[in-house]
């Protein structure tokens, strides 16, 4: 497996930058994961879009969503030019909002609504969902291909299923929005602090993300420490699984 980082930042993105926004490579398909402001171009520069096996979302905050709606005037343009007939799988939260009433009328997707514990495999690769702890129902996973895991945890503060699914995973993508003096317990994030800690805890590999264009990212470094097994997301980079 493969993950490419297209978007590290949240709520906004810094100049030049771009909000959640991620792909998943297995040997058995290819999985964008949330697709937040200005991610869309970077997935048409790594993969077909209107080839990719499914699209999964975690919640409907607009840096996870904003660019749906490009994506999907993407495959419109397509559909017009006889080069496209189908629809992309996108896989969401089961929650009623005004963002998914809006996404469910999107013309070239399959809205397929998921809960926590439901487990979904698309061509030999599995989703594991496990509920999130945030302002909004949201959904992390844990996927498993090629005899290896990858766990994301969404938008989350620390929760008793996050740590479930670390165990035995082979690389984490952690939400360590905030610098450790701004975290709060029972607030809508980590802190790359947290990150850390878990990533040792466990003995997983693991990338800190949603990124605070506030903070500076040797701040979030001085947070992480010296954990060798722990690293802020790169945008654009590839990191094998």
């Amino acid at each position: 497996m493969e993950l490419t980082v297209f978007g590290k930042y949240g709520p906004y993105a810094e100049n030049g930058g771009k909000t959640s926004g991620y792909l998943l490579e297995t040997a058995n398909g290819t999985f964008p994961f949330e697709m937040g402001s200005g991610v869309f171009s970077s997935l048409v520069g790594k993969t077909r879009p209107e080839k990719v096996s499914a699209v999964i979302i975690s919640h409907f905050h607009s840096d996870h969503v904003s660019d749906l709606g490009v994506y999907n005037y993407y495959l419109e343009s397509l559909f017009r030019r006889g080069l496209f007939s189908g629809v992309i799988r996108l896989i969401v939260p089961d929650e009623d909002c005004a963002a998914l009433s809006l996404i469910e009328g999107m013309k070239f997707f399959r809205t397929e609504r998921v809960k926590g514990g439901d487990i979904i495999s698309i061509g030999g690769t599995s989703f594991e969902f496990f509920n999130a702890r945030h302002p909004v129902t949201c959904l992390g996973f844990r996927c498993f291909s090629e005899g290896k895991s990858f766990v994301y945890s969404g938008d989350t503060d620390e929760c008793s299923d996050l740590k479930k699914n670390l165990t035995g995973a082979d690389l984490a993508l952690l939400d360590g929005a905030f610098l450790s003096e701004k975290y709060r317990a029972g607030g809508p994030h980590m802190s790359a602090k947290i990150c850390s800690h878990l990533s040792a805890e466990y003995g997983v590999k693991t990338i800190v993300t949603h990124l605070q264009p506030d903070y500076a990212e040797n701040e979030y470094g001085k947070d992480i420490g010296d954990n060798a097994l722990c690293s802020i997301a790169e945008e654009g980079k590839t990191y094998t699984i």
